[in-house]
């Protein structure tokens, strides 16, 4: 029961993470550079790093609640973070991996809050901590996922894979870089993965409980 309550939790955070950076990838690219549809000269001059508002920098240009949306995104996903062991694999994490998902917490964390700050503000604001929170959201999250999927099976497994192409080192060097600057809804892409990984996570649960009756039966017998 409880990991059910748990699981549902997570797919609720997940999807909501999803929804909102779509949402602010939409206040971006709507309008400017149609889904599938030609590159414009409005598009081109939208796909200035500028208009980046993930932990933006200077100079930037803020477009709509893009920072804003993307900046609760950020933080929504740090606590879905936080729920990961249980639900992928049904058990509390070792010490280190739970060393290494608290500073994925706390990175993924301090980017949402520097972005949702610099989104109200209208202007970059430092994240705290200098560089540090921003190196752990960068390197952190993949390391985390892929010891998970190690010990995950099945949807719990394609969940874990799907958070990891959503990671912001995957983004960077993959689907994020355009033939000007950023490739048009980057973001979308990276919250499709988000979202898709929430659709996973029930069925990742009803595995993990039908895997630990099949060793409680063993061991009884």
């Amino acid at each position: 029961m409880v990991l059910r309550v748990v699981s549902v939790g997570e797919a609720v955070l997940l999807g909501a993470s999803g929804a909102l950076m779509y949402a602010a990838s939409w206040q971006r690219w709507g309008g400017a550079c149609p889904w599938g549809g030609r590159t414009s000269a409005a598009c081109e001059i939208r796909q200035d790093h500028r208009y980046d508002f993930v932990a933006p920098s200077a100079p930037w240009v803020p477009v709509g609640s893009a920072a804003q949306l993307a900046g609760w995104s950020l933080l929504v996903l740090a606590v879905a973070y936080v729920l990961l062991p249980w639900v992928l694999t049904g058990r509390r994490p070792g010490p280190v991996v739970a060393v290494v998902l608290a500073g994925a917490v706390l990175g993924s964390g301090a980017a949402g809050l520097t972005t949702l700050r610099s989104g109200l503000v209208g202007r970059p604001v430092d994240p705290p901590a200098g560089v540090v929170p921003g190196l752990l959201w960068l390197f952190l999250p993949p390391v985390v996922l892929v010891s998970l999927a190690v010990s995950a099976r099945g949807w719990g497994l394609v969940a874990a894979v799907s958070l990891f192409l959503a990671t912001p080192i995957v983004c960077s060097f993959t689907y994020a870089i355009g033939s000007y600057d950023a490739n048009p809804w980057w973001e979308a892409i990276s919250a499709a993965f988000v979202a898709l990984a929430g659709l996973c996570v029930d069925d990742a649960r009803t595995l993990v409980v039908s895997d630990a009756r099949k060793v409680n039966g063993v061991r009884a017998a």
